[in-house]
């Protein structure tokens, strides 16, 4: 393992200086240096659970002289701090009689100058106070100008200065009259813009009357174009819906026919099984039942509508007459 050599000369120091320093780190230094042949032994050997062990024990003295190294580093360090603010205090308090002589004699040996400086400053603010009111320039070392020359100076400051004011009011009033001018113009053009804005708006008008109006005639006419081409289809509809009814007229009334026929065609074939069937009856049954169904069969016809009263008394006579026939055959039959 390399240790880092420190040379006292890189910091400006010989070694004599630093052997106060070297002699309160020396206790670690010797307790480091013992520490290291055991830790280049144990770097070396193999891994174990001893060893482990060991490393650990190397390590933690290592660490207490590290913090010790650094407790010493600490207390050095604030020791050569409070001597450097010592020797800075023990400088600034011998230093101070020296200079305040130092100043003293100064203002002794300047005198005249310091007066002449003051009268230069002063005739400088004077002078610089009389320019400030021509404008915010004003030349270096006025103290020091020449009178004649700073009046001549001051002259022509002022007459510039005169000028520029008169030429500024001048300028005012250009510009208010060109304000006046421009404003004058400006109304000339609203009121010209107003008229035309007036002559749009009536031609807007026009156009959205007339496209109103075309629009209208438009509208009607698809009304009228509507309107008829509804009524041909309205008349197309009821053509067809009339078309409809009647063939499901002619269906309804086809198929009641069917139904008709085929019903009555059913009920006659009843009839004529009923018939059959009485018959077969009739001809086992005794000859006084086959009486009774005889005149029991015996009915009138459907009678007819008369339209006259004598007429309709006949006709019920001969019914009342027919009712009392089949009573008699009745009475007679029974009679066997």
């Amino acid at each position: 393992m390399n240790i880092v050599k420190v040379d006292p000369k890189e910091y400006g120091l010989d070694e004599v200086q630093v052997v106060t320093i070297e002699q309160a780190f020396a206790p670690k230094i010797a307790e480091r240096d013992g520490l290291v042949k055991f830790y280049e032994q144990v770097i070396t050997k193999e891994l174990t659970q001893d060893v482990c062990n060991e490393a650990k024990q190397i390590r933690l003295k290592l660490i207490k002289v590290r913090t010790g190294i650094a407790d010493i580093h600490k207390t050095q360090k604030a020791y050569f701090l409070a001597a450097g603010r010592f020797v800075d205090a023990w400088k600034n308090k011998e230093t101070l009689p020296i200079e305040q002589m130092e100043s003293n004699l100064e203002k002794i040996e300047k005198h005249f100058i310091l007066i002449e400086q003051e009268r230069i400053a002063k005739l400088e603010t004077e002078r610089r106070n009389l320019l400030l009111q021509f404008g915010e320039f004003v030349p270096a070392s006025l103290g020091l100008m020449d009178q004649s020359v700073f009046e001549a100076y001051y002259k022509s400051q002022k007459q510039a200065y005169e000028l520029r004011i008169q030429a500024e009011k001048q300028a005012e009033i250009d510009r208010i009259e060109r304000e006046k001018a421009e404003a004058a113009e400006r109304e000339r053009i609203r009121l010209e813009n107003e008229q035309l804005k007036i002559e749009a708006e009536k031609r807007e008008k026009a156009i959205v009357a007339e496209r109103e109006k075309q629009a209208k005639e438009l509208a009607r006419q698809k009304a009228e174009s509507d309107a008829k081409q509804k009524a041909i289809e309205d008349a197309a509809r009821i053509e067809r819906e009339k078309q409809a009814a009647i063939i499901a007229k002619q269906e309804v009334e086809l198929k009641a026919k069917e139904a008709a026929e085929l019903k009555a065609k059913q009920e006659a074939i009843r009839i004529e099984r009923e018939r059959i069937e009485r018959e077969k009856q009739a001809a086992k049954a005794p000859d006084k039942d086959k009486l009774k169904v005889f005149v029991q069969s015996i009915t009138l016809p459907v009678l007819p509508e008369l339209k006259q009263a004598e007429s309709q008394v006949v006709l019920n006579v001969i019914a009342s007459k027919f009712e009392a026939f089949k009573v008699w055959a009745s009475q007679q039959i029974e009679s066997i």
